[in-house]
Order: structure tokens, then C-alpha cells, then sequence
């Protein structure tokens, strides 16, 4: 049987040999002086890694090629800032950014599913409660600035469509943390839990929220008034 570009792919990374904790001091000296070629001899030598997280994230939006390739970023990020004498191997160091990048990019799959497809049945409507606050929702919070924790009332279908429109004028960041902090197209993340998934301290994901509803209230206006 022929095998296809992805088995071809597994079957050469499969034949690298893995570094030596000797080998990995050496590379990362050199690496975080900025050498190229030992940012590269860190990344090819783990590539097998990537492969196998990428397995345990499959069935869940994109396909094995595209996970793969958004761990080796993952990758490539950490071998430029890894120093092995604080004690850490390489892999150890890298499944970090590796299952970073992964998720980060399913959140924006999801993300976009959501803004391309209203009629997939498993969506969560704009106007669900938020986690187990039946009175707050996305389209209360921006229907009413002046009220962030408005209580909840009935919508148009009109309206709602005026708030899923108002998400596409938000940055990958930001649409990141609206999806999962009002829980749109998936389950309600606290905050903490959102700063843990991105790396990012929680104020820093209270401001990102913040500015995005801004930018969706003006988005908002401005489609009313057209």
C-alpha cells in the first residue's frame, strides 16, 4: 500500500536520534545566542514529540497534518528560549508551548465555526446564561452598557445576529477570550482558567475582555446606524 504524505512524514522524523542531556546544554547555550543552526538541531530532534501530543488531540476540529504543524511552532518558540541549566529537559521545557499552540488553534477553528455556521445544533446561542449565572450573557452585557451583569430578557433574532456580526471586528486574542469567558460555542471558562490556557496573568485576560465588549458596542452602533 502506498503510504500517504503525513505516514511518509512520521516514518522520517521516527528515524531521528534523540539528544543526549549533554547534547541539549550545548544547544541551548548556543540557541539562546541566537545560533540558527541550534535552534533547528533542537527542534528536528524532537519532532516525534510534537506527533505524539498531536495524537491525543485528534477528533477534536482539525485534522493530524494541521495539528503537527501548529506544535512544531510551538516547538520552534521554545527551543529559542529554553535553558537547560535550570535543570529541565528539552521535552519537559517544550509541552508547554507545544499544547499551547494546539489549543490556541482549536479555539480559533471553534471560533470560526461558530461565526461561519449558526446552524450547527450544537452551538450555544449568544444569549445562554453564563456558566451558572442564569441572568448574564453576551448580548445582555451589550445591549446594556450600562449594566455589565444585566439581567437577562428576550431578543430578536434580529438582535442576536446584530452581536454574532459584531464578533467578527474582534483580533484571534480577543475572540479567544469572549468565546470562552461567555461560554459561545463552548463551555464557560472562568478567568483564571482562560489566563492559564493562553499563559497570560488573569488581569491582563479581564482587560482583553473589556476591550474587545468596547469594540463590540461600537461595532454595534455602527451597524444599527447603517
Amino acid at each position: 500500500m502506498e503510504k500517504n504524505g503525513l505516514q511518509l512524514y512520521l516514518d522520517e522524523i521516527g528515524e531521528g536520534t534523540l539528544l543526549t542531556e549533554e547534547q541539549e546544554r550545548s544547544l541551548s547555550a548556543r540557541a539562546l545566542k541566537g545560533d540558527a543552526r541550534a535552534v533547528n538541531r533542537l527542534v528536528e530532534s524532537n519532532l516525534r514529540f510534537v506527533a505524539a501530543i498531536a495524537r491525543q488531540y485528534q477528533g477534536k476540529g482539525l485534522d493530524m497534518e494541521d495539528l503537527i504543524s501548529e506544535g512544531n511552532i510551538g516547538l520552534m518558540k521554545a527551543a529559542t528560549k529554553y535553558d537547560a541549566t535550570r535543570g529541565l529537559r528539552f521535552v519537559n521545557y517544550a509541552v508547554v508551548f507545544i499544547r499551547r499552540q494546539m489549543e490556541r488553534a482549536l479555539m480559533h477553528e471553534s471560533s470560526q465555526h461558530l461565526l461561519e455556521s449558526r446552524a450547527d445544533g450544537q452551538k450555544r446561542s449568544l444569549d445562554a446564561p453564563l456558566g451558572a449565572k442564569p441572568n448574564v450573557s453576551l448580548l445582555a452585557v451589550l445591549t446594556d452598557g450600562n449594566a455589565p451583569l444585566a439581567d437577562g430578557r428576550v431578543y430578536s433574532a434580529a438582535q442576536e445576529d446584530t452581536v454574532e456580526r459584531t464578533l467578527q471586528c474582534l483580533n484571534q486574542r480577543e475572540m479567544q477570550v469572549v468565546t470562552a469567558y461567555y461560554g459561545i460555542g463552548q463551555d464557560h471558562l472562568t478567568m483564571q482558567e482562560i489566563a492559564d490556557d493562553m499563559g497570560l496573568k488573569r488581569e491582563r485576560v479581564r482587560q482583553i475582555r473589556d476591550r474587545a465588549v468596547r469594540r463590540m458596542r461600537k461595532a454595534m452602533k455602527q451597524l444599527k446606524n447603517v
